[in-house]
Order: structure tokens, then sequence, then C-alpha cells
């Protein structure tokens, strides 16, 4: 699984899509619009959000490109390449990095001077990816509950217009009568806390700032600890909320809850939030 052993970089200076080489040679060049990504029945949506490729070229880095790119590359005839999907580290646009739970594309490909190759790479998660937990709120008995410090419920919606796929999507609702929710997990999870990365992902629209997190539990305490606020959304977003810096730095914890809550910003009488297709996962 090479991917677990690269550097995870928090940040990375994206190679721009359309660059020129300033070499007088004649590139060929390869362009890539997406990624595509397969899931198998167990583990969940298909729904993604890669927005780099990482290129290696017979083994050598080329760099990491924003999605769609056209690449040059100082070369011809049959090489191999490899593209390893990358994302946004928690929704941030200036955070890339590789996902680590998802295998490369690799191929061998024809290169010819001053001509465009076109690939379309595709991925998949890694055979040895532990999903904690799948929650599509397709059944009633959901996953995730309100809790004492919430003054409302956590629901299922079935309404067409809002629901991202299949038959319904979690509701988090409030308004001038109960201002807060907070919900988590009902079951606790123990996770990784050293070596390996545990990340959750969701699909999320929300009307109102959504703060997501981990509760670890150390003997008789537990502790929120808040990761990421998603913004505001009139659409559908995949966003990959990285829980490796508090699990790793949580070494003594016993087991963690993951958590979402919002609270009813001034100047609105409600608020909605939606998410959908929430995955524990990480490695074995």
């Amino acid at each position: 699984m090479r991917s677990f052993v690269l550097i995870f970089a928090a940040a990375v200076a994206l190679t721009s899509c359309n660059w020129i080489n300033p070499s007088e040679e004649t590139p060929s060049f390869i362009r890539v619009e997406s990624i595509g990504f397969n899931a198998s029945s167990t583990q969940g949506t298909e729904s993604q959000n890669f927005v780099d490729a990482w290129i290696y070229i017979d083994g050598k880095s080329v760099g990491a490109y924003e999605l769609p790119c056209t690449l040059p590359v100082l070369a011809e005839g049959e090489h191999t390449i490899e593209i390893i999907p990358g994302i946004m580290l928690n929704g941030i646009s200036n955070t890339r990095a590789i996902y680590p739970f998802v295998k490369p594309w690799t191929s061998t490909i024809n290169l010819v001077k001053d001509s465009v190759v076109e690939i379309h790479p595709f991925s998949s998660y890694y055979d040895e990816i532990v999903f904690e937990t799948i929650e599509d709120f397709e059944s009633g008995g959901i996953t995730i509950g309100e809790t004492t410090f919430s003054d409302t419920i956590m629901q299922r919606t079935d309404d067409p217009s809002i629901v991202f796929e299949g038959g319904y999507s979690g509701m988090l609702a409030v308004d001038t009568q109960h201002d807060t929710i907070v919900v988590k997990s009902n079951s606790a999870y123990v996770l990784p806390t050293a070596g390996e990365y545990n990340f959750l992902e969701l699909n999320f629209r929300t009307e109102a700032p959504l703060v997501v997190g981990v509760i670890s539990n150390t003997g008789t305490q537990s502790v929120f600890h808040e990761i990421v606020v998603l913004n505001e959304t009139d659409i559908w977003k995949k966003v990959y909320v990285n829980l490796t810096t508090v699990t790793a730095r949580e070494y003594d914890a016993s087991s963690f809850y993951y958590f979402m809550w919002m609270r009813l910003p001034e100047g609105k009488t409600e608020a909605r939030a939606y998410i959908d297709n929430v995955k524990l996962i990480h490695a074995e």
C-alpha cells in the first residue's frame, strides 16, 4: 500500500495546469479531466471530491496538478504513468494532500511529441481499509443521535429536492425555539492513535456553519475536539475530515465518538443542515 508510506503533505504548491516548458525541446502532453472512483456494495457511496492528480512517470514525480489539467512531458514513446488522487484536507483549498485510503492508477501510455494523450484514470479503496461505520440514512435506525447539549433531535428527510442520493438524507434543524443541535455517533469507536490515519467522509449542504469533530474518551472524561467548520452552501459538497491530528495526540483515549453541532445564526429564524454518506474509516 504505497500511499500509506508517502509523505502526507499538509499543503502543496500545485503545478499550473497549462505550464509551458521554457526548453526548446518539443514536449508531449498528457490531459487529465478527472479521476473516477469505484466502491463496492459494502463501501458505501461512490461520491468523491478528487481535486488534484499527483503524477509519476516511470516512478519519478512530475508534480501535483489541479484538475482538469494538461501537462507537458519531455519524453516520447511508451512510459509508465501513475496517478494518485488528491483531496482538500477538511475542505480547505490551500491544504492539499494525497488521499491515503485509495489506490493509485497505473498504465502504460505512448507519448507523441507535440500531441496530447488524454487519459481517464480511476481509483478505489485499498482492500485493507476498515469502515467503522457507514451511515447513509436509508434505514430507520440511524447511528447518530442528539446529545444532552442539544435542544432538538436528529431527523431524516425524504424531500426529493433535498436528498443527496437514495431515498433519505440526515437533517439537523434549528429555529428560535430550539437554537442548538449537537449530535454524535451512537457508538464509540476504537481508532488507531499512532502511525495510521483516521478520516470522516461525508456529503453535506448547510444553511449555517456546521462544526465537525471528535470526542475522546479517557477514563471517565470525554472531551470535545472541534476540527473543522463547514461553511454555508446551497449545493451538496463532499468533505474529507482529517481526524488524525486529534487521534494521534489523544493516544491515551480508549475510544472516540464523532460529532456535529450547529447553532442558529443571529438574524435568522431557522436553519437546516443536511448530511449523507458519513463514513468513519482508517487502515487496518
